[in-house]
């Protein structure tokens, strides 16, 4: 099976960078809430962004590359994927795609969807895990930073040691040509689709 060699190991390149940046930088933090270490985390990733002189933009709008499907939910119906998602930052490069970047305290969520369709997109996917047991297998053309962070009992609060070289980065294997040519004919027939959507119902509510 072919795979795009641009593309191959870009993620993982960009991945190693951010981790030599952190440790130059003696990245750490300690005694923060969940909500303060994902906030420490990602503007720490937006500052090794303004130093290589990338634009950032948080909160990011994306779309599936599947278009969704209305499916049942207890007493709602609900669309899966969603019509609309959103990226924690989006790395606007000049000499490159945008890189896309989740950062995560736990396996659970969307990040792993959304960076696998922006991969598939040929886009740089970056996840930055911070604590806990990695268990999700990562997609084609993504790329993941552990930071490895301790925790204390109730209050919970989090802490991590400076960032060394050896913080673990995992990847998936390449985007095949084939896999991103296909992608990139569902993503046309999606963008087709959701020209109707404002047509389309709200998944109605199910008496229970």
């Amino acid at each position: 099976m072919a795979h795009d060699p641009a593309a191959a190991g870009e993620s993982e390149t960009l991945a190693a960078s951010l981790r030599a940046y952190l440790s130059e930088t003696r990245f750490a933090f300690t005694g923060l809430t969940g909500k303060e270490a994902t906030q420490t985390i990602t503007r720490a990733v937006v500052d090794w962004a303004k130093a290589s002189g990338w634009k950032c933009r948080s909160e990011a709008s994306m779309r599936y590359i599947d278009p969704p499907r209305m499916q049942p939910g207890g007493c709602r119906t609900y669309w899966s994927p969603p019509w609309s998602a959103y990226l924690d930052l989006r790395l606007l490069r000049g000499d490159g795609a945008p890189i896309a970047v989740e950062v995560d305290r736990e396996d659970d969520g969307t990040a792993v969807d959304k960076l696998r369709d922006e991969a598939l997109r040929g886009r740089p996917a970056l996840w930055i895990r911070w604590h806990g047991a990695l268990r999700a297998e990562l997609p084609a053309g993504v790329a993941r930073l552990h930071l490895p962070a301790r925790s204390t009992r109730s209050p919970i609060r989090y802490s991590l040691a400076p960032v060394t070289e050896n913080a673990a980065i995992t990847h998936g294997e390449a985007v095949s040509r084939e896999a991103r040519e296909d992608a990139l004919k569902r993503d046309r027939r999606r963008i087709s689709e959701e020209k109707g959507s404002t047509a389309l119902p709200y998944p109605p509510l199910i008496r229970c």
